[in-house]
């Protein structure tokens, strides 16, 4: 019985042993990548955004993540938006240069990274700020120590946290260092270099990077998952472009003006949306921004649809506020709040549902309303209807006729007496030609 009963704990104890795994020891044979390169490899609030949601997204999954780059830089802001959330990161974060360059911030976004690999003809470094002038284009570097001195440690603090060379990182941005790839490895600012993506894999393979008190073991055999940016993120990205920011706004100004010195209203509407977009390229809260776009463009298309004739400009103007609108909702909810995936995605497909809905009642509105003006013209002719003279009318002369109830000025070829029978036969401009009818007077 004893000996029985031992069989069965070592029976049970062996799926449980089995089945365990270390919480703090993570296999990694998958990785997920995120790309910042042409044409979208400016390092602006869209890139930021699509960069911090696949953190996001690559933390839910436990999976590490890639950030494939090719850049000259981007903004400030934006930067800082994307080092912060990586020097916070949960998994390990790698980033790959792919091509011949990463410089300014795009060297400033790969110092919190945990691995950095190069690719042979990449240089990095050049991160002295610049000010850049959206209209004519200059730009002038900043030497101002009110601005560089802040830049400069949170540059140097994403260099402690992953251990890489503060000396090189003050360099880049006070001398414009710039360093090649094998450079940049001797100098320990990267780690690797690599000619292409499945080479930096097989750089990875192997490695254990340790991460939030855990630690990642790349395996051998590794591949990659790639990360598609959303509508909004490359929305913002192309909003974000110094001259169009500019074209917009001066676009919304002018026509702004027109539309109030001319009295037309109706298209202020319109003016307002390329004002409102040029604002989101010059910083303006994109989240504020699609709140108004959907209220006022929900209010006009009411307005058009139920209290105006016809279908016009308003109307118009308020489908392209919608599906602007609808464009910049947030692919997520605030910090604060920090609704679950589910709800977010439930909340955009009942978002573009009822803007799909709004545009197909639009347009069959619309196409009715086309159909009725078309017919308008056939609608009321009065080809074959019959008359009556109200005085003579002389032959190759004009006279007044009464039609359907209406008084007309009529033509005939042949004399027609007064209070005579006739029928319309033709119309030109506001003449209508008549002829004696058949069945008398």
């Amino acid at each position: 019985m004893r000996l029985y009963l031992v069989f069965l704990f070592f029976v049970l104890l062996i799926p449980l042993t089995a089945a365990y795994t270390d919480p703090s020891e993570v296999n990694i044979s998958n990785l997920l990548l995120v790309r910042v390169v042409p044409p979208w490899d400016v390092i602006d609030s869209g890139v930021a955004e699509c960069i911090v949601d696949a953190v996001n997204y690559a933390e839910s999954r436990n999976q590490a993540l890639i950030i494939e780059l090719e850049t000259y830089g981007g903004y400030l802001d934006a930067a800082f938006t994307i080092g912060d959330r990586l020097a916070i990161s949960k998994i390990p974060v790698i980033v790959f240069v792919s091509g011949g360059k990463a410089f300014s911030a795009g060297t400033l976004i790969m110092l919190p990274s945990h691995f950095i690999i190069l690719s042979p003809i990449a240089t990095i470094g050049a991160m002295q700020p610049v000010a850049v002038n959206p209209v004519t284009g200059e730009y002038q570097p900043v030497n101002e120590s009110k601005i560089l001195n802040p830049i400069i440690e949170k540059a140097v603090y994403y260099a402690k946290i992953r251990n890489r060379n503060v000396t090189a990182v003050r360099l880049f941005i006070t001398r414009n260092l710039v360093l090649t790839a094998d450079e940049a490895v001797s100098n320990g600012i990267a780690d690797a270099v690599a000619e292409n993506l499945y080479e930096a894999l097989r750089q990875l393979s192997g490695k254990v990077l340790h991460v939030d008190s855990r630690n990642f073991t790349f395996l051998e055999r590794l591949s990659v998952e790639e990360y598609s940016c959303s509508i909004r993120s490359r929305f913002l990205s192309l909003l974000s472009n110094t001259l169009l920011s500019s074209v917009l706004t001066t676009i919304g100004i002018m026509a702004t003006i027109f539309s109030i010195a001319s009295g037309k209203l109706e298209a202020l509407p319109l003016a307002l949306v390329f004002l409102v977009l040029g604002l989101v390229g010059s910083g303006f809260s994109p989240n504020l921004v699609s709140l108004f776009l959907i209220m006022i463009g929900g209010a006009l298309l009411s307005i058009e649809l139920f209290l105006t004739p016809g279908f016009g400009i308003v109307g118009i103007t308020g489908i392209i506020m919608l599906a602007t609108g609808f464009a910049l909702l947030p692919t997520g909810g605030p910090t604060y709040i920090a609704p679950n995936a589910t709800l977010v995605s439930v909340s955009r497909y009942i978002a573009i549902g009822i803007g799909v809905g709004l545009g197909a009642f639009t347009a069959l509105v619309l196409y009715k309303v086309l159909k009725v003006k078309r017919l308008r013209s056939t609608l009321f002719e009065l080809v074959g209807k019959i008359g009556r003279s109200l005085d003579r009318i002389p032959a190759g002369g004009e006279g007044f006729v009464i039609v359907e109830g209406e008084y007309w000025k009529a033509y005939s070829d042949e004399e027609i007496p007064p209070n005579s029978l006739i029928v319309v036969v033709g119309r030109k401009d506001s003449v209508l030609i008549v002829k004696k009818h058949g069945g008398g007077s």
